[in-house]
């Protein structure tokens, strides 16, 4: 299985010039601009960071159940069949797609509620609250902010796919 890796240097140097453009003309359209370009950029890369180790930890402890419940019945079978007389090479029932649509739902739904997850969202919202209580929020330059990571995102996989600074596992 071929994998791309992306060099960090390379995301820190993207993401760090993105910021120092956005930075420069913040300063350029005054101080309430550099605040909230700022917060809103830092609030959206903590929800990102959050999010990717949330996920990565899922992962991780599914890779680690895996081996455990290879050739462990689900519980729908074991209900459909208690006493094993089904052969597994035998063609599913109706409720085949029913458990896959199940099983997709509860690998989902621990990635999206994910407790990381949820504290990036809440650091977030604190930042918002904190600058619209403190009257300095304007639309326009906290949009800017939140949209630099996608953005910077976007870049970096641009790069990705043009560039060789990029290993090939």
């Amino acid at each position: 299985m071929m994998m791309k890796t992306i060099n960090i240097k390379l995301v820190v140097a993207v993401f760090l010039t993105i910021d120092l453009l956005i930075v420069l003309l913040s300063l350029y359209m005054g101080l309430d601009w550099l605040i909230n370009t700022q917060i809103g950029f830092i609030g959206s890369f903590i929800i990102t960071v959050f999010s990717l180790f949330g996920y990565k930890k899922m992962v991780e402890n599914r890779v680690s159940l895996a081996d455990e419940e290879f050739f462990e019945r689900d519980t729908i079978d074991k209900i459909e069949d208690p006493y094993e007389l089904y052969d597994e090479e035998e063609p599913k029932q109706k409720n085949s797609q029913l458990k896959e649509n199940i099983k997709h739902v509860k690998t989902s739904a621990r990635g999206f509620f994910s407790i990381y997850r949820i504290v990036g969202y809440a650091v977030f919202f604190i930042l918002f609250l904190i600058l619209a209580k403190s009257g300095h929020f304007t639309f326009l330059p906290f949009i800017i902010g939140v949209s630099m990571v996608p953005f910077g995102t976007l870049v970096c996989g641009i790069f990705a796919y043009m560039y060789t600074k990029i290993s090939i596992n």
